[in-house]
């Protein structure tokens, strides 16, 4: 006997992969807020333009697929829906997230837009210099490109970069110390311990 998939079959198979990639909180510690409702319902899938934000509390967050991202205190993220992927992720807004990746590395937007690599550690703090937010991205482990006006910069352990929406090519690679951590960095690897 054949099998035959008809396209309804089709769609609600390619429907129900693309919810695994939606973005969910999995753990709360204080005051985390979704959309200004507090506290947020745990594994649920948030909708297209949530607002996460934390004010003394942190969040960790599954996105993708099986990738996860670790909200710190005083930060914000927006679910935002990426068309390529057909999934839902993060755009870190203020303040400070540790993404941890597993499959695929996804593209994170910070200020601008960055590509991880799968099997990494990212940190990205938002900070305001001038009247211009800029995004600090950190590779703890694995590798990350930043596109610049020209080239694209590739950024693997122990690099770190300032990204802004102006930044053209004038932004330059610096390195640091992958063994100094604070609080959100060692929460972060508690949490991600199997």
């Amino acid at each position: 006997m054949r099998t035959f998939w008809s396209p309804a079959i089709l769609l609600l198979t390619v429907g129900a992969s693309a919810s695994f990639a939606q973005v969910a909180i999995t753990s709360t510690e204080g005051n985390v807020e979704v959309d200004g409702r507090s506290p947020p319902q745990l594994d649920r899938a948030l909708p297209v333009n949530s607002l996460v934000r934390t004010a003394n509390g942190r969040a960790q967050i599954r996105f993708g697929s099986g990738d996860t991202l670790f909200l710190g205190e005083n930060s914000s993220i927006r679910v935002t829906h990426n068309a390529a992927t057909v999934s839902d992720e993060p755009e870190i807004l203020t303040g400070s997230a540790v993404v941890i990746t597993s499959g695929v590395g996804p593209a994170i937007p910070c200020v601008k837009s960055v590509q991880l690599s799968d099997a990494g550690i990212f940190r990205f703090d938002v900070h305001r210099v001038g009247g211009e937010n800029f995004c600090r991205l950190k590779v703890y482990k694995g590798a990350a490109t930043a596109q610049m006006l020209s080239f694209t910069w590739v950024l693997t352990t122990g690099k770190t970069i300032d990204l802004n929406r102006t930044c053209g090519d004038m932004t330059p690679r610096d390195e640091f110390d992958v063994e100094s951590m604070d609080a959100l960095d060692r929460w972060t690897r508690q949490r991600a311990k199997p």
